[in-house]
């Protein structure tokens, strides 16, 4: 009877699930209360699920959003076996995207409150339809932009909690009248039961889960801790139902974890957490499952102010070792500042937490590390690489007079560190002078393999420089270049190459109609389909080379081509799907396609906005062209637009209004009143 009540709720949960699922966008949120059944209800769909199904569990991180993102990435990274990309989660998309059946992805033990920004982290929209996202956790969820399926009890019986349940058997009637004189959850009380009779191996290592991060035990650690009993030890958590294995790893339930910690014997806690660290320290750290895990309890272990200091040091430093490849910034940071005070006197020690801090977004505090780090480096080169990275933050901290100061003592202006020098002069707004720098640099650089990667950095450099300056196509030829001397290397996966893919579509650049660049659409369709051999049609810097060469060629056929994956692929606010639906709208007002070019141009303006905001050219481009289109076919709204633009446009851009609103929507523009054509064109004006 109680077999069947669990596997009617379980078949109605599983349905409300794949319901969830099966809409847009693909993602929903699975909640209960502890006990509830959320992890085994995703397990059970995996296993009816048509493609692939990955897990990652984020037990052991803080609620802290960006180390849950961090976690994630590392544990997503882990699971597909540490892939030797800088972008692990990006690199799990472009598979997803590519298979040929879709994917589950489950993200368990979700500590923190969801967010709609956090949910959008961990759900990969990037990976396009092929996947499916289930976000599980223990919190309340309202107001969630996804479906949410909450678990609750099962019938009345142990107050329907599915764990108390299972763990009372068969024989409810008289498990329920002994609870009936308890003051505590019948839940408690049958774990209690349960681990009365439990070995010394298996209570051992369920002290191990109470003192530390509540991941999975990894199997190898368990040897190396439990020795010959591991095995034992972990048959019995299992058979007793108070432990589930996954591959040898042993991951003990919450609960079960909160009451051992409460009710088995008292032992010495300390000497526990340091035999335990003894087998973390000692544990090779090289498969990357079990690696993953192994970080997660070492980075507990070494929060613990009872262990030797010798010891946590050494646990901080395996933790920074093994991230540090992947580049998992918000895991190592309290690691980083953790070594710093305790090694304030040691500059190698500060200058590589405050290279941490700075790509975690915190400047001041780099900056106080660098500039500690400065008078204590004996060492030239330390204290070079000390003082330009106290530069670097104080320029991003607004401090010109100092970083002036420094820049002079480096040498910068011709020196090896020129680069950056001429980096701070362009985000200083010297344009001028950071293009003269640059085109310096380069030339004394030349053209030698041993300065290769410098001189395409120095050359994209310089492409960025054009872009503000408004030289847009050179930049863009530029960049083009960059892309093409990393792919005749067959580099197309190096960070300079990919950051020039990224400048190529980078939304600042103007999008309007004009005549077709024969010669840069060739140079973009040839990396195009270079990119799309190496990395297959849909992978994003394939379509991102699509997008550039549509509109360098200015044909409607060649962005319908691409339409639906970049659709797919990337959400408005991603530049490459702002300019498409841009640039389809340009051609649906020629096609006189009035209604497909006002909903082309209204998903263009959402995603220009979000990225350049109000008053950007693009922006108001977007916005005028969506005012027009509304005029045009009777919509709400166009008069609003136009005062938008009338208010900005003239003071703040030269938007080449009379051949844009030409060129785009020819002689439908008669439904305008003179007045505003003249106030909209500023050559009508003159």
């Amino acid at each position: 009877m109680l077999d069947e009540t669990i596997d009617r709720s379980r078949r109605r949960e599983l349905a409300a699930l794949h319901d969830a699922l099966t809409g847009q966008p693909g993602t929903c949120v699975l909640t209960g209360p502890p006990g509830v059944g959320r992890t085994a209800l995703a397990a059970a769909y995996a296993e009816t699920f048509p493609g692939a199904a990955r897990w990652v569990s984020l037990a052991g991180s803080s609620a802290d959003p960006d180390e849950m993102a961090a976690t994630f990435a590392a544990g997503l990274r882990a699971r597909t076996g540490n892939p030797p990309v800088a972008d692990a989660v990006a690199e799990f998309a472009e598979r997803v995207a590519a298979g040929p059946e879709p994917t589950l992805l489950v993200v368990d033990d979700i500590p923190g409150e969801l967010t709609a920004e956090l949910i959008d982290r961990l759900s990969l929209p990037e990976a396009g339809g092929q996947l499916r996202t289930v976000l599980i956790t223990g919190r309340d969820t309202p107001g969630l932009p996804v479906p949410t399926v909450e678990l609750g009890p099962i019938g009345t019986a142990l107050g329907g909690h599915p764990m108390a349940l299972r763990l009372a058997g068969g024989d409810l009637t008289a498990m329920a009248a002994r609870l009936d004189a308890e003051t505590v959850s019948p839940v408690v009380v049958l774990v209690r039961d349960r681990l009365d009779r439990l070995g010394d191996a298996a209570c051992r290592l369920l002290r191990v889960a109470a003192l530390s991060s509540p991941a999975a035990l990894p199997a190898g650690l368990i040897r190396l801790f439990l020795g010959a009993s591991a095995e034992q030890a972990v048959a019995e958590l299992t058979r007793e139902l108070l432990a589930t294995s996954d591959g040898g790893a042993c991951q003990v339930h919450p609960l079960v974890r909160d009451i051992a910690r409460q009710h088995l014997p008292p032992v010495d806690w300390t000497a526990l957490a340091r035999q335990f660290a003894d087998a973390v320290l000692d544990h090779p750290w090289s498969v990357p499952l079990e690696s993953f895990l192994v970080a997660r309890h070492a980075t507990r272990l070494a929060g613990r102010p009872d262990l030797p200091d010798a010891v946590v040091d050494r646990l901080h430093r395996r933790v920074i070792a093994h991230h540090q490849p992947a580049g998992e910034a918000a895991l190592v940071l309290p690691h980083h500042r953790e070594l710093a005070e305790r090694h304030f006197d040691d500059p190698e020690v500060l200058i590589a937490a405050a290279r941490v801090m700075r790509a975690r977004g915190e400047p001041e505090e780099a900056k106080d590390h660098a500039d500690r780090a400065v008078p204590l480096a004996t060492d030239p080169a330390t204290r070079h690489a000390a003082r330009l990275l106290l530069v670097e933050c104080l320029e991003e901290i607004g401090d010109t007079t100092r970083a002036d100061a420094l820049w002079t003592l480096l040498g910068a202006a011709d020196g090896p560190d020129a680069a950056a020098f001429l980096r701070a002069r362009r985000l200083r707004g010297h344009l001028d002078e950071a293009r003269t720098g640059l085109t310096g640099l380069i030339d004394r650089l030349g053209t030698g393999s041993a300065v290769f990667h410098q001189a395409q950095e120095a050359q994209l450099e310089l492409a960025r420089t054009e872009l503000d300056l408004g030289a847009q196509s050179e930049a863009r030829r530029r960049a083009a270049r960059v892309i093409a001397e990393y792919t005749a290397r067959h580099l197309t996966d190096h960070a300079t190459a990919v950051a020039a893919i990224d400048l190529i579509g980078d939304a600042r650049f103007t999008v309007a109609p004009a005549e077709p660049d024969d010669d840069l659409a060739g140079e973009l369709l040839r990396l195009r389909d270079r990119y799309a051999g190496a990395h297959g049609r849909r992978h994003r810097l394939t379509l991102a080379l699509a997008v550039a060469h549509a509109e360098a060629e200015r044909r409607e056929k060649t962005l319908l081509a691409v339409r639906d994956d970049v659709r797919d692929r990337f959400p408005l606010e991603h530049s490459a799907r702002s300019r498409t639906e841009l640039l389809l709208g340009f051609a649906a007002a020629r096609g006189r396609r009035n209604e497909d070019a006002r909903d082309h141009f209204t998903d263009a303006l959402h995603g220009f906005r979000a990225v350049l905001g109000d008053t950007h050219p693009n922006t108001l481009r977007a916005e005028l062209a969506l005012g027009v289109a509304l005029k045009l076919t009777g919509g709400r709204g166009a008069a609003r637009h136009m005062l938008h633009v009338l208010r900005h446009a003239p003071a703040s851009v030269g938007i080449g209004t009379d051949l844009f609103l030409q060129s785009a929507f020819g002689s439908g523009l008669s439904v305008f009143p003179s007045w505003l054509w003249r106030r909209l064109t500023p050559q009508a004006r003159e």
